[in-house]
């Protein structure tokens, strides 16, 4: 596991074999959560609430939703009756 280095104003760097894994980029946005003793990062996608005041999606969100409207069109989606359906298929 490797060691990171906290620096001035709390900034760290993630190890290169992390950030390609997960895809991260100069840019990209990452949740922060804590866990009891531990930092959890989730890289994450915005889209703001108002896309018209936005210039464009980021690369990483186009590409989402390019690849969700593939999925959708070769109907490699699934549809649920209630949410229960849905949170026993996530857990699955």
């Amino acid at each position: 596991m490797p060691f990171v280095k906290i620096i001035r104003h709390g900034q760290v760097t993630l190890p290169k074999r992390f950030r390609e894994f997960l895809g991260i980029e100069d840019g990209d946005i990452l949740e922060v959560e804590m866990l009891e003793n531990a930092i959890v990062l989730k890289p994450k996608v915005v889209i703001s609430k108002f896309p018209e005041a936005e210039e464009e999606l980021s690369i990483a969100g186009k590409e989402k939703i390019k690849e969700a409207l593939e999925d959708y069109e070769t109907g490699k989606v699934k549809s649920f009756d209630n949410v229960e359906e849905l949170i026993k298929d996530l857990n699955s």
